[in-house]
């Protein structure tokens, strides 16, 4: 399978489109994956002890509306059991491989994340969230302000500026930097909190260009993106087998 991201310096309208058109092929690896974990719990022809009498469900799906005390009920109750348990702790052993793995790569000191951070929040709506204990907006809020106009945010990173603004089309974004930089240094470094030294937080963000951690992601692309389309598989199956 190819990369997502070939190099450090691939153009961002092409990572997002790498993106997406991966993302589609792999949801449908993961959901098959899936469908065969839990076919190995489907009972085998359980109909013909059955005493319920006149069921009219003739294709045994795991999505059909099997009445209580039907076999197949019974299957999809252990289906939800074992993707809201098992298997959802191996999905948090694969996200903590992948994010442990990003300790192999280092910061090459671009600056980007701090020159031009985002949020759907605004710098009023991230203080609320921290005084209610929000770890991460209180980080936030700690370091980052918000740019005074989004020409002055434009103008800290064009080509990721437009990018962001495509992907959210309609909806508010809110740009951020953080006022300790110097350079492209930062002036506190080691009173930095959680929020700078864990940076990127997700394996899926698309980063700047010239972010040295695109290296990681490189790496991680498949795994990172099976784990989110079996993600958000499972919690389909909840809302459906409930």
């Amino acid at each position: 399978m190819s990369n997502f991201f070939s190099s450090s310096e691939t153009p961002l309208n092409t990572q997002y489109d790498n993106l997406k058109d991966n993302y589609e092929k792999i949801f449908v690896e993961a959901a098959e994956s899936i469908r065969r974990d839990l076919d190995t719990f489907k009972p085998q022809n359980p109909c013909d002890k059955c005493a319920i009498k006149e069921c009219k469900i003739e294709k045994k799906d795991i999505f059909a509306p099997y009445p209580p005390g039907c076999k197949y009920r019974d299957w999809q109750l252990q289906a939800l059991t074992y993707l809201a348990g098992d298997y959802r702790q191996k999905l948090k052993a694969v996200y903590k491989s992948i994010m442990d793995k990003k300790s192999e790569y280092s910061c090459c000191q671009c600056a980007s994340c701090c020159k031009l951070a985002t949020s759907p929040y605004s710098y009023e709506q991230l203080k609320q969230k921290a005084l209610r204990g929000d770890k991460f907006s209180k980080d936030f809020v700690s370091v980052f302000v918000p740019y005074k106009t989004e020409e002055d945010a434009k103008a800290a990173n064009p080509e990721y500026f437009e990018l962001l603004n495509k992907l959210v089309e309609d909806e508010k974004i809110y740009y951020y930097y953080c006022p300790k930089l110097n350079g492209n240094l930062c002036s506190d470094y080691e009173n930095r909190p959680d929020v700078c030294k864990d940076f990127p937080h997700n394996p899926l963000k698309l980063l700047p260009s010239k972010c040295s951690f695109n290296a990681w992601k490189n790496e991680v692309a498949h795994d990172a993106m099976l784990l989110k389309a079996k993600v958000d598989i499972i919690d389909f199956y909840g809302s459906k087998l409930k």
